[in-house]
């Protein structure tokens, strides 16, 4: 949020953790931000930072929200940081993604976005709810694959997914 001091658009703000997420699949085989992505018609939204942003301009904000709404200001669809980010909670790759998919997108027009992330993943989706409503979550696998992830990193992305899923 301290990259857009001017604010940020909700369908720029989650490309951008879109293709971060994305990124980082591929690169290290685990999610950067743990939300999922389901969607929408102009590209990939991360559920619950939609879910809490939605509810921000609300009084009183919907419980659970607040402490992730901390430092942070929601005004006609934009979004502003508030309060500057205690960066001892973020690793260097985790910031390395993020810097780089804000470099590479902050300029990118909207619609243009929306383009380049309804990507192989999106059209997986959008094919798969067609079919079955209840599957409206992309899943980390599509969009390690949409990213061009490595079969090994795909294979390694999905034993680390199995293990996940047997010990919940």
């Amino acid at each position: 949020m301290q990259s857009f001091p001017q604010g940020v658009e909700y369908t720029k703000l989650f490309g951008i953790l879109y293709f971060a997420q994305q990124d980082y699949l591929v690169k290290y085989g685990k999610v950067l931000i743990e939300d999922s992505f389901m969607a929408l018609k102009y590209g990939p939204v991360p559920t619950y930072i939609y879910k809490a942003l939605q509810t921000a301009g609300r009084k009183p904000t919907e419980e659970g929200f607040n402490d992730f709404l901390t430092g942070i200001e929601v005004h006609e669809k934009k979004i502003y940081a508030s309060a500057k980010p205690d960066m001892d909670y973020i690793s260097g790759s985790d910031k390395r993604c993020l810097d780089a998919a804000i470099t590479k997108y902050r300029d990118t027009d909207p619609y243009d976005q929306s383009d380049l992330s309804n990507d192989s993943a999106w059209k997986e989706f959008m094919t798969r709810i067609k079919d079955d409503p209840q599957k409206n979550l992309l899943t980390i696998m599509d969009i390690a694959r949409a990213g061009k992830a490595n079969k090994e990193m795909v294979d390694y992305i999905r034993k680390k997914q199995i293990v996940r899923n047997a010990l919940s």
